[in-house]
This record gives C-alpha cells, sequence and structure tokens, in this order.
C-alpha cells in the first residue's frame, strides 16, 4: 500500500467517530452558556479547542504523516 493511500485511508477511517464525538460534545456545551453568562468563557475555550483538535486530527496529522514517512510501497 502506498503512504499516499494509507493516510487516505486513515484519515477516511477516523472521520466520522471524530466528527460524532466533537459535534456531539458542542452540541451539548450550547445551552450551558445560555442559563448562565458565567459559563461562557468555559464553554468558548472547551468549543475552541474541540474544533482545533478536530482539524489537527484530520488535517494536520496525515499530511504530517505524509511529510516524515519513506514513499517506500510493499509488495
Amino acid at each position: 500500500m502506498k503512504v499516499r493511500q494509507a493516510a487516505a485511508g486513515g484519515a477516511a477511517d477516523r472521520l466520522r467517530p471524530i466528527l460524532t464525538t466533537s459535534i456531539a460534545t458542542i452540541v451539548g456545551l450550547i445551552p450551558l452558556p445560555i442559563n448562565g453568562l458565567v459559563w461562557f468563557p468555559l464553554c468558548m475555550g472547551i468549543i475552541f479547542g474541540l474544533c482545533a483538535s478536530t482539524l489537527i486530527a484530520l488535517l494536520v496529522l496525515p499530511s504530517l504523516y505524509l511529510q516524515l514517512t519513506p514513499s517506500k510501497t510493499e509488495a
């Protein structure tokens, strides 16, 4: 399997679990700052962190894998 195929396959396999957990957590956190403004900074920090980690897991890590892995093919 070529390195590019492995990176694309790994990202595709992880897409649904990462998105579902992130979206579920974000949707669960939305009512919290509506009830009290005390929770607003904490919720925004958590939501921003989840969005950033989702982008890192789905875009940056496969890109780094492509850059740092030698392009040898396996028979």
